[in-house]
């Protein structure tokens, strides 16, 4: 059901391209004088806001309106070029498309039921919007509240480590976008919107073309104050650019990472008025009204520590106090997983000099990608993976930062995927639940690194050239996990997994295309050739001990 009571009027201008664009405006019923403007832009058509946000509606995603209207704010939604009412040719993120927004906010700014100061709101795509407009620093725009959106879009979400991502690609496109234009009535290749497909995978490189819609690379331009806000169920699509808008901008800043575990759990936190509250409102009424609320005086980052359940603070990311924890991947068997190899993490390097791990694919056995299913139906996710699983912990320990794999790897192909889930294993034998903690993704043709952007514990491949492996060689390949933030208490474990492909059921949607892959892939962990899982550790006080 709708949660605002109020219609809209909708307004309209030509952006410096010529192309004519609609928004809604959206007022509180009774106002006097000038307001301050919250404004959110997306292609998910704006006549669409008569929905709920639910799952279903994955599009959904503009917070809750009426909380906003009551406390003395305007609200509009716009639908960008080639959308909904606006006309144009759809160029998703582009620079374009940002300086529309931009067009559109300072006519906003001028209307006499504006103040004249304008911040932005909304999730995922209304994210992308944020940090698209503000990279072309309209003069009202004032401050974004960027909760869940990428900003690097080769990196993010289009090729994840240079793999093409498939299920979402489909179900955004087909879903969010074309199904639902038409089914509004609009001409499914209208705006050029059928065309975006084919844009996307025509550009397996991060080329000009993916430059110019991706943030990522102007957001040194970004003066004005960011709430960057990331959830770490969305490790898979949009969290990885939240950290790296906060990290990158010019501007006063502050980063969030709250708890929900899935895309469902950030769709409906972000509905909720009580997190608008404590997040977000506190932080337009600043900088949009001038109230004097010390919002600027929280921590400069917060973060939810996955395990312990507490919120933690620090001044940076990662956090001043981290050191660098190293686990090495052996071929001794842990004893508590079903898996290809069943194989551990040792806090000592290896000393055989002959150790390693080959498996071949596709699994004869693999039924949802890489889930089985026994004879009463019941899946398991890890029974056709390698995994590599630590002994259990003496003491409690956190894992707060950043991390890297580094594989020393080789295949009988010209290439190989590398797909690697990190877990915290807690509970014992057959009622051990693992959490998924972080991920990442690298195909060993990309495996080149941007020597600039690159530090120790995370490597940024360039993605420019393709470089294929010659089979039998031995590579070292630096795959980047998702930042993370988790509690290994004493008697626990950490599983590393890690394949060529995904789970079509605790992967989806963010799963990637397999291709044409057949071969033998070997990952090699002995002496000459360390494999090692490394990750920042913050030092935690023990019980009996003071910190």
């Amino acid at each position: 059901m709708v949660d605002v009571n109020v219609q809209p009027f909708e307004i309209e201008i030509r952006t410096r391209y010529g192309d004519l664009v609609r928004a809604d405006v959206y007022l509180p019923r009774s106002h006097a004088g000038a307001l301050p403007v919250l404004f959110g832009a997306s292609p998910y058509q704006k006549a669409l806001r008569r929905l709920p946000p639910h799952w279903v509606f994955p599009f959904i995603e503009y917070g809750p309106i009426q909380l906003y209207l009551d406390e003395g704010y305007a609200y509009v939604a716009m639908d960008v070029p080639g959308t909904g009412r606006s006309e144009g040719i759809w160029d998703f993120v582009s620079r374009r498309e940002g300086e529309a927004i931009h067009d559109m906010i300072e006519h906003v700014a001028a209307q006499d039921w504006s103040s004249g100061a304008v911040g932005m709101i909304g999730m995922s795509y209304y994210c992308w919007s944020q940090w698209n407009a503000a990279r072309t620093r309209p003069p009202s725009l004032k401050c974004l509240g960027a909760y869940d959106g990428a900003t690097d879009m080769y990196r993010d979400w289009m090729y994840h480590g240079g793999m093409p991502t498939q299920e979402f690609l489909s179900a955004w496109l087909f879903g969010s976008i074309l199904t639902q234009h038409q089914n509004e009535g609009h001409d499914i290749r209208g705006g050029g919107r059928g065309e975006a497909v084919y844009d996307i995978l025509s550009h397996p490189l991060d080329d000009d073309w993916q430059r110019e819609r991706s943030p990522f690379w102007e957001l040194d331009q970004i003066e004005i104050p960011v709430l960057s806000i990331g959830v770490w169920g969305k490790s898979s699509l949009h969290l990885r650019g939240n950290f790296t808008g906060f990290e990158r901008v010019s501007g006063p800043r502050q980063l969030v990472v709250t708890a929900p575990d899935s895309f469902a759990g950030a769709q409906t936190q972000y509905a909720d008025p009580e997190f608008h509250r404590r997040e977000l409102l506190p932080w337009y009424d600043h900088h949009l009204k001038d109230v004097d609320n010390g919002i600027m005086d929280r921590p400069s980052v917060r973060f939810f520590v996955q395990g312990e359940q507490k919120v933690r603070e620090a001044t940076a990311w990662p956090p001043d106090d981290v050191q660098v924890a190293a686990f090495f991947l052996s071929g001794e068997k842990s004893g508590v997983v079903t898996s290809l190899n069943d194989g551990s993490l040792a806090e000592q390097a290896p000393s055989s000099d002959d150790d390693a791990t080959s498996w071949s694919y596709p699994d004869p056995e693999w039924m949802a990608g890489v889930t089985t299913f026994d004879e009463k139906g019941v899946p398991d996710h890890i029974a056709r993976v390698t995994t590599f699983t630590s002994w259990p912990f003496e003491r409690d320990r956190e894992f707060t930062g950043n991390g890297v794999l580094v594989l020393h790897a080789s295949s009988d192909q010209t290439d190989m995927d590398v797909i690697v889930k990190l877990s915290l294993l807690s509970g014992e034998g057959e009622a051990i639940k693992p959490v998924k903690v972080s991920q990442g993704w690298l195909r060993a043709s990309h495996r080149a690194e941007d020597a600039a952007l690159t530090t120790e514990m995370r490597p940024f491949h360039s993605h420019s050239t393709i470089e294929p492996i010659t089979p039998g060689q031995v590579y070292e390949l630096r795959v980047e996990l998702i930042p993370m933030s988790f509690l290994v208490r004493k008697g626990e474990r950490i599983r590393l997994e890690i394949s060529n492909t995904d789970s079509m059921i605790t992967d989806a949607p963010m799963t990637h295309f397999y291709g044409q892959k057949v071969g033998t892939d070997t990952y090699h962990h002995d002496a000459p050739r360390p494999s090692c899982l490394r990750l920042h550790e913050r030092p935690r006080s023990q019980p009996g001990e003071t910190q």
